[in-house]
């Protein structure tokens, strides 16, 4: 039984007009005819009552219209089915982080994602903040997630490039220090600030537009400090500060293991918090593709499960 045949009558029964009909399928009202005419000799009754108003089912056509109703939906879905296989399969998606959230983060959310959705085929890349928005600019990456503020010259190039932009989740940023040297000490004040050697990350970073951007709300100036090293890695962070070469202030997501294990100390500055947001940013074009709309949606949700 052919399902175009069938399409076109059930599109008869409801304009009631085998013009209407033809008109809408942009076929002859004769080719119409004949492919209503087959279904008839395929079932071998009369489907259609033609009078002068136009055609309505009989009481066949009736039955044969109710179910054809079915027959037809249930192959829409069975199409929508396959076709969902397909893209998912066919279907990348590209991350880009900064550093910490994906080093830290995003592992976790990636492999809870790919548990729901194991045909999905998810790539992350790393790089820095401003690597990442290139990189979605250029459409390299589907999806960017960044941390640290969104101001000045990244609030311009997301508003040329009709980027969106969504907070889903706020970090703190702690001052640490070896844990022998410091485990009797919970707070820093901001006077003793200088006379310590601090080890950063470098200018440019997420985690030093944050460090830069507190600081600077509370009068402290940056080259009053003695910052000894600026790496671009938190895992060499974290190892110098370990060895006794200085003090550094890095995300809490990424010093879960030295804090638990205390190797590390945190410690509270003195009326000061370092608030370190996480954004998500993408191109309206990405809420197009199924993948891509469902990663967003995930990771602006509690169940993200950041590592």
């Amino acid at each position: 039984m052919n399902l175009s045949h069938l399409e076109a009558f059930c599109l008869a029964v409801k304009t009631g007009s085998i013009t209407k009909t033809a008109r809408q399928l942009h076929i002859s009202q004769p080719a119409l005819s004949l492919q209503i005419q087959d279904l008839e000799n395929n079932l071998q009754t009369v489907l259609l009552a033609r009078n002068n108003k136009g055609v309505k089912p009989t009481a066949m056509g009736e039955i044969v219209f109710n179910y054809s109703s079915k027959i037809l939906k249930l192959a829409e879905n069975m199409q929508r089915e396959i076709d969902r296989l397909k893209n998912d399969v066919l279907e990348e998606l590209n991350v880009g982080a900064s550093c910490t959230v994906g080093n830290f983060a995003l592992p976790c959310s990636i492999y809870i994602f790919k548990e729901e959705f194991k045909a999905h085929d998810i790539s992350l890349h790393i790089s820095s903040v401003k690597d990442v928005i290139d990189k979605l600019i250029s459409g390299s990456i589907n999806i960017a997630v960044i941390e640290g503020p969104v101001s000045g010259y990244l609030q311009e190039i997301i508003k040329a490039e009709g980027l969106q932009s969504r907070k889903i989740a706020r970090d703190e940023l702690v001052v640490v220090a070896p844990y022998e040297d410091w485990q009797d000490i919970n707070e820093i004040k901001k006077s003793e600030l200088p006379q310590q050697i601090f080890i950063l990350r470098e200018k440019g970073c997420g985690i030093r537009e944050t460090v830069e951007d507190t600081f600077l709300k509370h009068d402290i100036n940056m080259v009053d400090l003695n910052i000894r090293l600026e790496l671009n890695s938190t895992n060499a962070i974290i190892s110098s500060v370990t060895a006794g070469k200085g003090m550094s202030i890095l995300p809490k997501m990424a010093l879960r293991k030295e804090l638990r294990h205390r190797t590390l100390k945190a410690l509270k500055v003195e009326d000061i918090t370092f608030s370190h947001n996480i954004y998500l940013l993408f191109s309206p074009e990405s809420l197009k593709s199924e993948i891509s709309s469902r990663f967003i949606e995930f990771l602006s949700s509690p169940a993200r499960g950041f590592c």
